[in-house]
């Protein structure tokens, strides 16, 4: 397998996977929604809530914000040596006391750890009006998107089939295939139908279809090509270079466990 970048941001990367399984693409696409740990509010205390929100729903509001993750910094609850009852070396505390007129922002929150901030500063989360007042804590922890959508570090992550476009020699050049291409894949230069861009391509068979001489195939390949944007959490190269070594510890896990089995066999 080989892995190539063609797009590589901080916040939105592309790239293709080369000689690999279905499966395995799955596995990747899966590891970095679901597996991937990122830091997000587990639970809230409200002391004093005067807004137009009902507790729960303010509790779920301020959930769902982005905050910045450093994952070398804390453990996961389970794994802390606190036994998950909740420490500096696995949580923060985020305060917010406010009181209106206001419009309060996720950047109003103050945070036990400055590197451990809302991701964003300018996310409405109540409309306080004269009187209002809001005082809570809200403690994050690292958790998994399997858990919780709110701990997922990818708002999208998505893979497509690379085809393999052949256009044969026999070809009359009627064009007909680079007009029904919704895409602009193909193109006609130099008297010839050529693949312009092969990323671009869905595999909706429209130029197959209209063929009528038969002279063009679109096939099914082993390559990938991915498409994964951060909600800013993380830098997306890390959040693959995670999910790629989550793969690797449960790959091996696997083979411990079959050769324990084999042994006792």
């Amino acid at each position: 397998m080989k892995l190539e970048f063609v797009e590589d941001g901080e916040l939105r990367a592309s790239f293709i996977l080369r000689n690999a399984s279905a499966a395995f693409a799955n596995s990747v696409r899966r590891a970095m929604k679901s597996l991937v740990p990122t830091m997000a509010v587990d639970y809230v205390d409200i002391y004093l809530n005067t807004s137009c929100l009902y507790d729960e729903v303010l509790a779920h509001r301020i959930g769902l914000i982005p905050l910045i993750t450093k994952l070398d910094k804390f453990n996961m609850p389970e794994e802390c040596s606190c036994g998950g009852e909740g420490c500096p070396n696995c949580q923060v505390s985020l305060r917010l006391n406010v009181e209106g007129p206001k419009l309060v922002y996720s950047g109003d929150f103050v945070s036990d750890d400055p590197e451990t901030v809302p991701v964003y500063g300018n996310i409405p989360v109540v409309k306080l009006y004269k009187g209002q007042q809001l005082m809570i804590e809200a403690v994050a922890r690292l958790g998994t998107g399997k858990e919780h959508a709110k701990y997922q570090p990818v708002s999208v992550c998505a893979y497509k089939i690379i085809p393999n476009i052949q256009v044969s020699s026999e070809c009359s050049g009627c064009e007909e295939c680079v007009k029904a291409c919704p895409r602009s894949v193909l193109e006609f230069k130099d008297g010839e139908v050529k693949v312009k861009d092969v990323l671009a391509c869905s595999m909706c068979m429209e130029c197959v279809n209209v063929c009528s001489e038969g002279t063009i195939k679109v096939e099914e390949t082993n390559d990938y090509l991915f498409t994964v944007e951060s909600i800013g959490s993380m830098p997306v190269k890390n959040i693959i270079q995670k999910a790629l070594e989550i793969l690797i510890d449960k790959a091996k896990g696997m083979n411990e466990t079959l050769a324990v089995l084999g042994e006792e066999s």
